[in-house]
């Protein structure tokens, strides 16, 4: 059995980039990892991906892998605060020492026992890229927006700003904290360059004189 502590505002900014009725069942939930040292959030859609991790401090026990259902999560954001600093506590998640058993979230007096997606979730360290080129890149605008979104769950960021760089394979990462960030996959176009924006610094070119008829003789 584990003891995994997760944060309501974390959950909600991962739920924004989980899969929804996917064919790829392990996609329909998030991935949550913990052990004694830290706990970490993965959720992905095959375009986009979030992770967001915590250090523990000592109120982690044991270990845990497991993904859970989205239903569980949004079971749990619906949840109301019974007072205001209810929002800056953990949800506390008991695991049972069989997978397939049942698991307890509990949170402000609220309760909640799910079963785990009997799947395996995918490689998501093979994704972030190890070192950021500016490489040029073209992105879905509604993928950028769940990073506006989530950079506000997360309290980052009232205003949903984010610090935004691409990797050379074109791969996007949007860093909201330390601890959290998404990753981005690329459009495939074949535009090979961005537009040159020098026109831009320049004023309006001149314009080209007519020339003068010359006078036609008697």
């Amino acid at each position: 059995m584990a003891t995994v502590n997760v944060y309501r505002n974390k959950l909600k900014a991962a739920s924004r980039f989980m899969a929804v009725q996917d064919i790829r069942y392990y996609l329909n939930g998030l991935l949550i990892e913990s052990n004694p040292m830290q706990s970490r959030i993965v959720s992905t859609d095959g375009h986009t991906l979030f992770a967001s991790r915590d250090d523990a401090k000592g109120d982690n026990e044991g270990s845990f892998v497991g993904i859970m259902p989205a239903d569980t999560v949004k079971a749990i954001l619906a949840w109301k605060a019974p007072y205001k600093s209810a929002n800056d506590t953990p949800v506390i998640l008991t695991t049972s020492d069989d997978p397939a058993g049942e698991h307890r979230a509990a949170w402000a007096g609220n309760i909640c026992v799910f079963r785990l997606i009997d799947g395996k979730f995918p490689d998501y360290m093979r994704v972030v890229p190890a070192t950021l080129d500016a490489g040029i890149s073209f992105f879905q605008p509604e993928y950028l927006l769940r990073c506006t979104k989530a950079a506000i769950d997360l309290n980052t960021s009232a205003k949903g700003m984010f610090s935004f760089k691409c990797a050379q394979d074109g791969t996007g990462i949007a860093v909201f904290s330390p601890q959290s960030f998404a990753v981005i996959m690329p459009i495939k176009t074949t535009a090979a360059d961005v537009a040159d924006v020098a026109w831009a610094r320049e004023p309006l070119p001149a314009p080209v004189a007519e020339p003068v008829a010359e006078p036609v003789a008697a």
